[in-house]
């Protein structure tokens, strides 16, 4: 049980949210930004997926993309995501959706510019600024080779490249351009300086006058980065996450998810996303796991906390409606593949299957691809028997 009870943010302590782990992508999270308690991730698995934090819940469910959703970011109208297909699409709160088909490669970042707008960068070389609508105000040809990361440096657009240069811009000319001195992976904004993470696992401080700082972190390629303040985290190949706080000597974070893709920091939570399709809250001063902390305030009834790696895609309330998956409400005794107003796979609804405490058991012991082939829900199972026994049981209860 502690496994997933360690992944699942939702306790209380002190009258205060403590944030642990979110679960609910069914692939590695490719990318991660947040503000606040909002956090938008993106991952393999096509998915976006909007996060409330302190509670540990999604909010929001998004699907558009064909291929991994490679940036995320947070504009001012809602969440903004960039794919492997070369779309950007801008997610308002009223729930519709503004898709753009603006690079002929994939979207490698995204950055919001100071007037709502955004630019996206892609692996064909380009970076697209469009205005707060989606309309494109300008397309740079701005490296020779892949786009590797955007940033602003004190409200001016920085990107890095294949080219193995950095380029600052003023509006859509040049303003100083930067030769790096290996390949960068991926940049954020540290004031007036760009955090780029390098394949010699380097992380260097660059800005128009050049390297500023260098810090030698791994012998294996860096390929994310974060900044915030005067915090930096980066991660590497191998799945180690380094956090640096000022002059004092580099933490070293073992995260255990594979290959760390993506790095956020919210407030004084430092995320990690990682090849296991989790994210992972760490304490931003110290280093040390949320999740743990939350464990230790776990409630008696496992059931609720296993549930919460569910409610990414499905509700239980009758008003709720679906997700990226059905309604669950009533799902005990319900004929699988009939919820009115859902887009199913044809193999579901010939499954004849009728949901039970018996056939959820199944399905999450077999996995989605094994119990139901051809359904379009991401492989999973729960391997651990007082997890399965648990959500089964809260289903029961409360799916009648």
């Amino acid at each position: 049980m502690r496994a997933v009870v360690a992944g699942l943010a939702m306790m209380m302590a002190a009258g205060a949210a403590v944030a642990g782990d979110l679960q609910g992508h069914g692939g590695p999270v490719s990318a991660l930004a947040a503000a606040g308690d909002v956090v938008v991730s993106g991952s393999f698995d096509t998915r976006a997926i909007v996060w409330d934090l302190g509670a540990g819940t999604a909010l929001r469910v998004l699907r558009h993309h064909e291929g991994n959703v490679s940036a995320v970011a947070l504009g001012p109208e809602g969440p903004v995501t960039g794919g492997q297909d070369g779309r950007v699409v801008i997610w308002p709160e009223d729930a519709s959706e503004r898709a753009h088909a603006l690079h002929q490669a994939p979207v490698a970042a995204l950055a919001v510019l100071p007037d709502g707008g955004v630019a996206s960068a892609s692996w064909d070389g380009t970076i697209a600024l469009t205005g707060p609508d989606g309309a494109v105000a300008a397309r740079l040809s701005a490296h020779e080779g892949k786009v590797t990361g955007l940033g602003l440096l004190e409200g001016r657009l920085a990107s890095v490249g294949e080219d193995l240069r950095l380029r600052l811009w003023d509006g859509s000319q040049t303003a100083a351009v930067v030769d790096l001195p290996a390949q960068p992976n991926a940049m954020a904004a540290a004031g007036p300086l760009a955090a780029v993470a390098f394949a010699d696992g380097v992380l260097r401080l660059v800005g128009p006058d050049g390297v500023a700082e260098e810090r030698f972190l791994s012998d294996r390629p860096l390929i994310a980065v974060a900044a915030q303040g005067g915090r930096m985290a980066a991660s590497d190949i191998a799945g180690q996450v380094w956090l640096l706080n000022g002059d004092a000597p580099a933490q070293r974070l073992e995260p255990g998810q594979g290959p760390i893709w993506s790095l956020a920091f919210a407030g004084d939570r430092l995320l990690t996303g990682g090849a296991d399709g989790r994210i992972r809250a760490w304490s931003a001063e110290t280093g040390s796991p949320l999740a743990e902390a939350a464990a230790l305030q776990m409630a008696n009834d496992e059931g609720p906390l296993v549930w919460r790696a569910c409610a990414a895609c499905h509700t239980l309330g009758p008003d709720d409606g679906n997700r990226a998956g059905p309604t669950l409400y009533r799902v005990m005794g319900r004929r699988a593949g009939t919820v009115p107003d859902y887009d199913y796979s044809p193999a579901l609804r010939e499954t004849g299957i009728i949901w039970t405490e018996e056939t959820i058991a199944a399905l999450f012991t077999q996995g989605p691809h094994a119990y139901t082939p051809g359904s379009r829900m991401p492989d999973q199972r729960i391997p651990n028997p007082e997890d399965l026994d648990a959500l089964v049981a809260f289903l029961s209860r409360n799916g009648r």
